[in-house]
């Protein structure tokens, strides 16, 4: 057992001394014994939900990372906040909802984190918004931090292959266009079961996506976003995150001085490299602004300019996260960026180490089909770009992993919001060679 000086600590404005036996009786109330109180107060955050299989195993790893927790000398006390599920809100007005979440999220975080004096914060998240909704509030709040991916579904099967959800999405295309592979039958076939459990989208969509970017900037340990949700497995990387937290407090070392510049950097080549989610370049300025860091739309888009295109992912590519992660995850992929020198390796992880130090003993896997050397990319350039112009006088963000044709002329079709355009897309009310753009 450590002997525990709160003097220092948040919490001791609601455990020490006289004053606040009001409110030790309430954790009293909550079983916490005397030794309980007396050590630091980790809040575990989980965006456990039922809105969609993204959150349903996240209670499950809330509470193994409590165990963690324990088993390292600490107090967990669990919380919850909301989630918005893309997968869900799209293609109506719920969709409104979703990137306001993302804040939303930060801020109940922090109100809790806050109000209660926690000392230290473990945030598990599955889906979209809510990853750098997580990660904004550990760098607002800059208490030592550990974040935690929920995991990703695994694959479902159909007609004798593997499937996702963006199987069903191009199946629903097909079945407006009348084509006679998809009836109305084999539709309601396939998304009965193309998403067989718990678990985020399994291509490289916003959610592995973010879930990469948390272990390059050192917010996750290494190779936790690796493995599906389903997998019990997982909870040993919760646990580990518990103990991992424990450490961060008796070192003092919080996200600030993990997540710099560099680290930065580092995440948006990340990105650029697996061709994630174009929502990063939303989400990593977002975090960037909670700690004092300049990292604009426009250093992420140099970044990915620079950066080679070299993890073979859907939906631009043949493999999902599951795949990935039996690859080797992220730090095989930052083993050849490292080897080509194009990340950073003196940045530090929540294992107290830097990149580099972790990934001293480490060779690339040669024999793995899903990343390839970084020194013989897919493409050169990373699988999503920034585009500036009349469009987008402050700049845009376009994914180009997988895509053949890169420019575009023709006139433009404008609608004032999603719904018109999926029902003119439908109805197919359009004519080939039309742009269609969506405002507002």
């Amino acid at each position: 057992m450590t002997d525990w000086d709160k003097s220092k600590l948040p919490s001791r404005h609601v455990t020490e001394g006289p004053a606040r036996a009001p409110h030790r009786s309430y954790y009293y109330a909550m079983g916490l014994s005397t030794k309980d109180i007396q050590k630091p107060f980790v809040g575990v955050a989980s965006c456990w939900n039922e809105a969609a299989p993204c959150n349903t195993a996240l209670m499950r790893q809330a509470h193994a990372v409590s165990e963690g927790v324990k088993a390292a000398d600490g107090t967990p006390r669990e919380f919850c906040t909301i989630t918005v599920t893309d997968g869900i809100a799209m293609g109506h007005e719920g969709m409104r909802s979703s990137l306001v979440s993302r804040d939303w999220i930060a801020d109940t975080v922090e109100l809790t984190m806050r109000g209660h004096s926690y000392d230290a914060l473990v945030g598990v998240a599955g889906c979209d918004k809510s990853l750098p909704g997580m990660m904004m509030a550990m760098l607002r709040l800059n208490v030592p931090s550990v974040f935690l991916y929920g995991g990703s579904i695994m694959p479902g099967s159909f007609e004798g292959r593997d499937v996702t959800v963006l199987d069903v999405f191009e199946a629903v295309g097909a079945h407006a266009a009348g084509s006679n592979d998809m009836d109305s039958d084999k539709l309601r076939a396939l998304e009965k079961v193309a998403c067989p459990g718990d678990g985020a989208c399994g291509g490289q969509f916003t959610a592995n996506t973010m879930a990469c970017v948390s272990e390059a900037i050192g917010l996750a340990l290494p190779l936790s976003s690796a493995m599906p949700a389903p997998w019990t497995d997982r909870d040993g990387y919760a646990r580990e995150s518990g103990k991992v937290v424990m450490d961060l407090v008796a070192k003092n070392l919080r996200p600030r001085e993990i997540c710099t510049r560099e680290a930065f950097e580092n995440a948006a080549i990340v990105v650029a490299a697996t061709g994630g989610s174009t929502n990063a370049a939303l989400h990593l300025p977002a975090m960037a602004h909670e700690c004092g860091v300049e990292f604009t739309l426009r250093h992420v888009a140099e970044v990915f300019e620079r950066t080679p295109y070299i993890a073979d992912l859907k939906p631009g590519g043949n493999y999902v996260a599951k795949d990935f992660g039996e690859a080797g995850g992220v730090p095989m992929l930052m083993k050849t960026l490292m080897d080509e020198k194009i990340v950073n390796p003196d940045c530090l992880t929540v294992t107290g180490k830097s990149w580099g130090d972790y990934l001293e003993d480490m060779s690339f896997d040669e024999t793995q089909k899903v990343i390839y050397p970084a020194g013989k990319p897919i493409t050169p350039n990373g699988g999503v770009v920034g585009l500036w112009g009349s469009l987008a006088p402050d700049g845009a963000i376009v994914k180009v992993a997988g895509l053949e044709k890169l420019q575009f002329t023709g006139p433009a079709r404008v609608f004032d919001g999603e719904e018109a355009c999926i029902e003119a897309v439908s109805n197919r009310e359009y004519k080939d060679g039309q742009g269609l753009v969506i405002r507002y």
